[in-house]
């Protein structure tokens, strides 16, 4: 790796422009979550549904809900939604809906976390994996 693009890589967040994206993503990012998380506790405590369904209504809600607020408001992207974004973000979300609920059935079912619990810990991991994924595979910027 060259001497350039590793100072890069190692300053990243150090960038001002990167850190604000960040900060403005967790503010999203809470917004999403409670949503998830709520229709998440509601569909496991009062409806009864298995913890795994829940977690993926909630998590496909949340995912609603950020879209439009990350593209606009984060990324500032002003494109109309073309395709290829579209494609790019449902993967990014995809990929981390399988990793969270491949950690949350660890979590869950060898290390006897109640779910409730562990879908919190799963939202940190996914998280990061969302901001990395929608800052340099969707958005670019």
């Amino acid at each position: 790796m060259k001497r350039g693009a590793q100072t890069r890589r190692s300053g990243f967040m150090l960038n001002p422009r990167h850190f604000q994206q960040f900060l403005k993503f967790i503010v999203v990012g809470g917004i999403a979550t409670l949503i998830n998380y709520a229709i998440f506790y509601g569909l496991l405590n009062y409806l009864h549904i298995n913890y795994q369904v829940s977690f993926v209504a909630g998590f496909l809600a949340g995912v609603a809900a950020g879209y439009p607020l990350n593209k606009l408001w984060t990324y500032k992207n002003k494109e109309n939604t073309s395709l290829k974004i579209g494609t790019s973000y449902l993967a990014v979300y995809i990929c981390s809906l399988c990793i969270g609920l491949a950690a949350l059935h660890m979590l869950v079912i060898f290390l006897g976390f109640d779910p409730r619990l562990a879908n919190l810990l799963v939202i940190g991991v996914t998280t990061c994996i969302n901001f990395i994924g929608t800052k340099f595979l969707v958005f670019r910027t």
